[in-house]
């Protein structure tokens, strides 16, 4: 049996979708259950109308305790966690099903999200691109992050391994945590059939997100001292946003400095490369123009990163002591 956990914050509007989406690949052993973390608009109401179970959270504390909740509800041996702004493609459940039928030893699966995002506009298609294309060409289809969006787990595994870190109290960071203790012990799979289509953030969220999670990533890794082979925090975008920073950098200092330049144009070319492949989908799928766009908003996010990155830095051995002290 498949146990679908959805927690839910204020998603009123996207209930309908995301629940009809379901219920149009509903299998024949498959439960619902909606974690609402004391939403304050009719989310609640909207999920009533469905055959799903509803559990009313009386204090919020966040997405990891709402789903950890939501497994400890769970019948299913399987648990599917779905965001609750998302809708799911045809097949997903079924394939989700499928998928551990052809392994029964497979512990974790994740899904991926459409290159079509839920909402219009240049940035979240850029988002929804971006994300794609760093998963889906990853060697062996073995990744090192989980995404709870559209991702399953075997409910025993999830149990053993501690579930989700409650302290995590926002959509932070508290997946790739998750993600660290999986792999310990086991592989996370992607399969590229099981897709959603997800609400992507626009400009002024993006901003507010890269930073607030850059520097929770930065902490995470200085203390497990672990990089991610997939994904939006793969090497190869850190090299692309210090490359980013530091041309900003030395453009700056072209006046006082002749060799200056050198510097801007080598970390500019290497920039380049390191986004060459993204790139090259983004121009191939929506044309020159649309990635020249992704290559300048990339580049400004980038900076945006590094400096989040150098604040995350600086404040850890603060951040540290509080730990050991609190």
């Amino acid at each position: 049996m498949i146990s679908i956990v959805i927690p839910t914050f204020n998603a009123e509007r996207f209930m309908t979708p995301l629940l009809e989406s379901i219920f149009r690949n509903k299998i024949e052993e498959m439960e619902v259950i909606i974690v609402d973390d004391c939403s304050r608009d009719d989310t609640v109401k909207t999920a009533k109308k469905y055959p799903v179970e509803v559990i009313e959270l009386q204090k919020n504390g966040g997405p990891a305790r709402a789903r950890n909740i939501g497994v400890e509800a769970a019948e299913g041996e399987i648990i599917f966690f779905l965001d609750s702004d998302v809708i799911v493609l045809d097949g997903t459940i079924k394939e989700v099903q499928d998928h551990f039928d052809r392994d029964p030893s497979a512990k974790c699966v994740i899904g991926v999200c459409a290159t079509e995002p839920l909402n219009k506009g240049f940035v979240p298609i850029y988002m929804a691109m971006f994300e794609y294309i760093h998963l889906i060409e990853t060697p062996g289809n073995k990744v090192s992050v989980f995404a709870p969006r559209c991702g399953a787990v075997k409910k025993d595994f999830f149990r053993k391994i501690g579930g989700y870190k409650e302290s995590y109290k926002g959509a932070d960071v508290e997946d790739f945590e998750l993600a660290r203790r999986i792999n310990r012990t086991d592989s996370i799979i992607l399969n590229p059939k099981i897709l959603v289509r997800h609400q992507f953030a626009d400009f002024q969220q993006a901003l507010k997100i890269y930073f607030k999670r850059t520097v929770m990533w930065v902490h995470l890794l200085l203390k497990v001292k672990k990089l991610d082979n997939a994904g939006p925090t793969s090497p190869s975008n850190g090299i692309a946003a210090m490359c980013a920073f530091f041309s900003i950098l030395f453009l700056v200092l072209i006046p006082f400095s002749g060799f200056a330049k050198h510097l801007f144009a080598f970390f500019i070319i290497v920039y380049i490369i390191s986004n060459l492949k993204w790139w090259n989908f983004m121009r191939k799928e929506k044309g020159l123009i649309f990635a020249g766009r992704a290559l300048l908003l990339n580049y400004f996010l980038g900076i945006e990163i590094m400096i989040a990155a150098m604040y995350a830095v600086a404040i850890y051995p603060f951040k540290k002591k509080e730990r050991s002290t609190g």
